[in-house]
């Protein structure tokens, strides 16, 4: 079926982008070569795979099994592939490891081939006891790496006589991202250094453990999660994860499915990692969680908390968080950060700037969902929180 014509300029992946209450899909920014294979690497590493995964493994292991099939020759491969002649193919794609029985082979006997197969395949490193991350210990570690250390008393140095002039602010400005450069790249090596000793201490480990009888073992590190799935999220998963079926009907609804999960899915937005709270607000959050009422009271408590009678007040809830806490389902569990309290005003203030204004693009459509108004500029935003709810920007 052939796009319309109004869609023909528009990207398919484009990338999300922050907005004033959240994220949003954006019209015309395409998703990079770069953010792609951040992810696919990112998936395989939670995935629990050996070796980095990166964009062109499927078209590699395509152009493999083009390759074993006998019922396509050289020509129709390097035809599909896009490749002039074999060489492109056994120079980048062929794969290294031979996925063949030679043993069977050499003693006239029926070759294992689904065996060899499974065993040379990338799935066959799949392990979910493989290390994803470092620890808090492990991460720590970077900073008493010597580098680090000199990079610490540059910067030190650096920070008392950058107010000076503009070349040596320049100067600690680079100090600092070359800081950042170098622990982020120690990390990577250590966490692959990890994973390399894990990969040989748990190979003789597991065949240890099945000569006794034993099994597998499992590392008492793998937690499951405690986080249950929203209603759309656990229909993506079915849908994603269903079976085969056997007949041509069946593999239609299966697609079909899996696709309005998709889209349903997309509506859906995600909440923010874990933040590190302010200890005075989780003191406050653990003396009330004994007492809190149901959900629906706390949304309709937080929505009157917002609203100022004086101009002296100062709430410390967000109204735009709230207004969108208000077009959530009422169990949620976004509600809980959307409404908090938090410790105060200047902390509000700050949190206003960063997580909102900071996000304003001059096409947004502004509204406060609480009092149902739309807003017509920036200007008018900030006005209407310091008159309405008392948020001074």
């Amino acid at each position: 079926i052939p796009l319309k014509a109004s869609m023909k300029d528009i990207y398919i992946f484009r990338r999300a982008i922050k907005t004033l209450v959240g994220y949003e899909i954006s019209s015309n920014e395409l998703i990079s070569y770069g953010m792609m294979a951040g992810w696919i690497k990112r998936c395989g590493e939670i995935a629990g795979m050996e070796v980095p995964t990166i964009p062109y493994n499927l078209r590699y292991n395509a152009g493999n099994v083009f390759d074993r099939s006998n019922e396509v020759s050289d020509a129709t491969r390097n035809l599909m592939l896009d490749h002039a002649n074999s060489t492109p193919f056994q120079r980048h794609y062929l794969g290294r490891q031979i996925v063949g029985d030679p043993y069977a082979i050499i003693r006239g006997l029926k070759p294992q081939d689904a065996l060899v197969q499974a065993s040379c395949s990338i799935g066959h490193s799949i392990s979910k006891r493989r290390p994803v991350d470092l620890t808090a210990d492990q991460a720590a570690s970077i900073n008493l790496h010597p580098t680090i250390k000199q990079l610490v008393r540059h910067i030190e140095e650096l920070r008392q006589r950058r107010k000076r002039s503009r070349m040596a602010m320049d100067e600690y400005n680079d100090a600092v991202r070359k800081l950042r450069s170098e622990k982020q790249r120690l990390k990577r090596a250590l966490k692959q250094q990890i994973r390399d000793e894990w990969t040989d201490k748990q190979a003789v480990v597991d065949i240890e453990a099945q000569l006794n009888g034993l099994g597998l073992v499992e590392d008492s590190t793998v937690e499951a999660s405690n986080c249950t799935m929203r209603p759309a999220q656990k229909r993506l998963v079915d849908a994603l994860m269903a079976p085969v079926e056997a007949s041509i009907e069946g593999q239609y609804q299966r697609r079909d499915a899996a696709i309005n999960a998709i889209v349903a899915y997309c509506a859906v937005v995600e909440g923010p990692a874990t933040c590190r709270n302010n200890s005075s607000t989780a003191n406050i959050a653990q003396q009330s969680v004994k007492s809190d009422p149901p959900m629906s009271s706390r949304l309709h408590v937080a929505a009157m908390s917002i609203f100022i009678t004086r101009d002296e007040d100062r709430p410390r809830r967000c109204f735009l968080c709230v207004g969108e806490a208000l077009c959530l389902e009422p169990d949620d569990p976004r509600i809980d950060k959307l409404i908090h309290l938090f410790y105060t005003s200047g902390d509000l203030t700050k949190h206003f700037r960063r997580r909102h204004l900071a996000n304003l693009r001059e096409d947004d459509r502004l509204q406060c969902r609480v009092c149902a108004m739309p807003l017509d500029h920036k200007m008018h935003l900030q006005n209407h929180a310091r008159r309405i709810h008392g948020t001074v920007s």
